[in-house]
């Protein structure tokens, strides 16, 4: 429709008759299609349609019937009928004479006059009516069998029989009827019905799903009254328009163009329902109006986000600006200085994000001042509003590193206590720009002592390991008092490939890009710090590393190639040997049970005890003088003594093996064995288990009676080096206690 049209259509709707009047004289002077004047007219308020309709349409049917328009004349004549009732006496002859010169050469002309009733005595609208319907059974005209054979192309007429032929889309079968029966049976359907174009238009449909999808979700809206749920879309499009390995993709932005749509209104975002509305909204309109659907902060946050990033019009802006300040509590002070009042329901991390973004996008478009939004975020951040857990919150990696510079802002001496002990809590993005900083603010030292505690324990935070990782292989710790050693951070590394390799070669979705970093890292690449480990690493180290690789046969073969060929060269006598009894490996053998009983002592260990310290630490660096200060000392040396422990535990953990896993055999002494014996004449009995089991009779493996006693049979004479000096000893029944 026309600028010229669009205009009278929202007089129309207005229900200003006189403007509407003035206007439409200019307007048919020179008309365009009928249809579009219908539509204005049809969009009279219904109190004044009657009334101010037909000296409309009149002046409109005197412009095409002096143009010679006979079929927009036809159109105008048939709504004029309707209106008049009994004064038609004027259009029958104007019909008539415009029927005949449209259709008059046709071979089915008088067959259609005949079954249409012209010459009978039927109300000359109702065979009008009949007269068009018969026009709908001509071929390429697509027609609706109301009764279930759906939607269908005309192929053919047989004027002598007086039949047609349809051929249906639903099953594809041709079928031949009477016109009478097609009066009857069949709809007719408009050229821009989508059923339609299907039909005769396919082509036009797959190129105007590429260039404006919002336009098909239109087409589906209108045969469903104007809605159309996203089922609805895919069962009309979904194979005849689209093909079905394209959908996911078209209706992702299909969805978006309807969206952004200005015909189309959108209810329930989640499960969007497509609405038709009757009149296009402006740029400003809609914006008004997807802001009146927002739901609270959050909502209005997803309408606005978008469009602020666009540098939109100033009217625009200001819109946005002025709806986000109300909801986010802008206020003007007595002074005229801005301020902004946190909500009362900011009460949860999301909330505070929503609020922290908002004072974000103020703050940047100069609504408020510096100084109030620092204020702003510094009394939102608290113990039960901690950062990281509002940081996580933000909708992208862009809002976290300008939220993190406010607050840095907000809190200059004091910021890097709120994120320091919960470094490996930071989201993604985060944890790079804030360790550049905690070097910058003098705070290395702290950086890289929790380097050092994720090192001990990397599987319980990966992403944090790696990424201090990337920035220790980058130098970027080089010049830091208390740094990890190249030794420290490979060692690390390779306990966290240790949990990691088994899952990535499962499919985990997260473990998989683990891996990758981590191979990155420690081995096959420039940038990997396997030369320096070997070459710094003491034996012990370097023979750790390749138990790890003995223990987990999912391990890249690329890292172990690596890694095996340049400690081998080293220490060619670390070199992989012929196989040899389990508990002569360098795994720790003990009981599910016992494993996880030191399990839960390290926990404690690594949760609670280090952790109360680190803050023992905090309170006495706050009494003063650190040269004299006792209780200073005493906890830096505790965590000396807690740190190496649990690295001694962490090492040991990870060289944990199951007993229950291992092949045991009954005729011989091994750990999960209950061995009988005699000792200088005396019967006696113990049970075989490992290192942390524990219970009555029960020794390691690795105590000198029980190592001294591995390997035999019932019936063997031994000498084991006791603590008290060689003693014989003489195994009498070997029972299993293990599965």
């Amino acid at each position: 429709m026309s600028a010229d049209r669009q205009s009278l259509l929202a007089i129309a709707s207005r229900g200003h008759i006189e403007e509407l009047e003035s206007a439409w004289l200019d307007s048919v002077a020179d008309p365009g299609p009928a249809a579009e004047y219908l539509a204005i007219v049809a969009a009279l308020p219904p109190e004044t349609y009657r009334s101010a309709a037909p000296s409309l349409l009149d002046t409109l049917l005197d412009s095409y019937k002096e143009k010679g328009r006979h079929a927009d004349l036809i159109a105008v004549a048939r709504e004029l009928l309707e209106l008049r009732a009994a004064r038609t006496d004027d259009l029958v002859p104007l019909v008539r004479d415009a029927i005949q010169t449209l259709y008059g050469n046709e071979e089915w002309y008088d067959l259609f006059m005949t079954l249409a009733n012209f010459e009978g005595t039927a109300e000359f609208a109702e065979s009008l009516r009949r007269f068009e319907q018969l026009l709908s059974l001509l071929p390429g005209r697509v027609v609706f069998h109301r009764s279930g054979w759906g939607e269908g192309l005309v192929t053919s007429v047989d004027v002598p029989k007086e039949s047609f032929s349809v051929k249906f889309r639903q099953d594809g079968i041709l079928r031949d009827m009477p016109f009478t029966s097609g009066l009857d049976v069949l709809s007719s359907l408009a050229d821009h019905d989508l059923r339609t174009r299907i039909l005769t238009d396919l082509e036009g449909l797959q190129e105007e799903a590429k260039s404006a999808p919002s336009m098909l979700v239109r087409a589906v809206a209108r045969l469903g009254k104007n809605r159309a749920a996203a089922k609805d879309v895919k069962e009309w499009l979904c194979g005849p328009v689209i093909e079905p390995k394209s959908w996911t993709s078209w209706w992702r932005k299909a969805k978006a163009a309807a969206i952004e749509d200005p015909w189309i209104a959108v209810d329930n975002p989640q499960r969007p329902v497509f609405v038709l509305r009757q009149r296009a909204l402006t740029p400003e309109e809609e914006l008004v109006a997807a802001m009146d659907r927002a739901d609270g902060l959050g909502g209005l946050l997803g309408v606005v986000r978008g469009p602020m990033s666009l540098d939109p019009q100033e009217e625009l802006m200001t819109l946005m600006l002025d709806r986000l300040g109300t909801e986010a509590g802008l206020t003007e002070g007595e002074s005229g200085a801005m301020t902004i009042r946190r909500p009362l329901d900011c009460d949860t991390p999301e909330a505070a994000a929503q609020w922290a973004e908002s004072v974000l996008l103020l703050l940047k478009s100069e609504r408020l001042p510096a100084e109030a939004a620092h204020d702003a975020i510094d009394a939102l951040i608290s113990d039960e509003l901690p950062f990281v857990e509002v940081a996580a919150e933000l909708p992208s990696a862009h809002v976290r590193r300008e939220f993190l510079e406010v607050f840095i802002a907000a809190r200059p001496t004091l910021w890097s206590d709120a994120v320091i002990s919960r470094l490996h809590e930071l989201p993604s993005g985060l944890l790079g720009p804030v360790s550049d900083k905690l070097v910058a603010g003098g705070r290395g030292a702290a950086l890289a002592n929790r380097f050092g505690i994720f090192l001990m324990g990397p599987s319980r935070q990966p992403d944090a390991t790696i990424a201090l990782a990337k920035r220790f292989a980058a130098g970027k710790f080089d010049d830091i008092e208390g740094s990890p050693s190249v030794v420290d951070v490979a060692s690390g590394l390779l306990r966290l490939a240790e949990t990691q390799a088994p899952k990535a070669e499962r499919g985990d979705k997260k473990a998989k890009p683990l891996m990758k970093s981590l191979l990155e890292l420690i081995g096959t690449g420039k940038k990997g710090i396997v030369d320096e480990f070997v070459e710094e690493g003491s034996r012990a180290d370097l023979e750790a590393a390749l138990s790890v690789f003995a223990r987990v046969k999912s391990m890249p073969d690329t890292l172990v190639a690596n890694v095996v060929a340049r400690v081998t060269k080293r220490f060619p006598d670390l070199a992989p040997r012929d196989e040899v009894p389990f508990w002569e490996q360098r795994a720790i053998f003990c009981t599910q049970a016992g494993i996880r009983a030191y399990e839960a002592e390290y926990r404690v260990l690594l949760d609670e005890k280090i952790p109360e310290n680190s803050r023992d630490i905090g309170r006495a660096a706050s009494y003063g003088d650190l040269s004299e200060n006792f209780e200073w000392t005493a906890a830096i040396e505790q965590q000396r003594q807690l740190t190496e422990k649990a690295a001694a535990m962490e090492a040991e953990l990870r060289l944990a093996q199951e007993i229950e896993d291992q092949e045991l055999d009954d005729t011989i002494v091994s750990p999960g064995m209950r061995v009988e014996y005699t000792e200088n004449g005396e019967s006696k009995a113990v049970t075989i288990l490992g290192p942390w089991d524990h219970g009555e009779d029960v020794i390691s493996y690795r105590a000198p009676l029980a190592a001294g006693m591995l390997g035999a049979s019932a019936g063997d004479t031994l000498t084991v080096e006791l603590p008290s000096g060689p003693s014989e000893v003489i195994v009498t029944g070997i029972t299993r206690v293990i599965g």
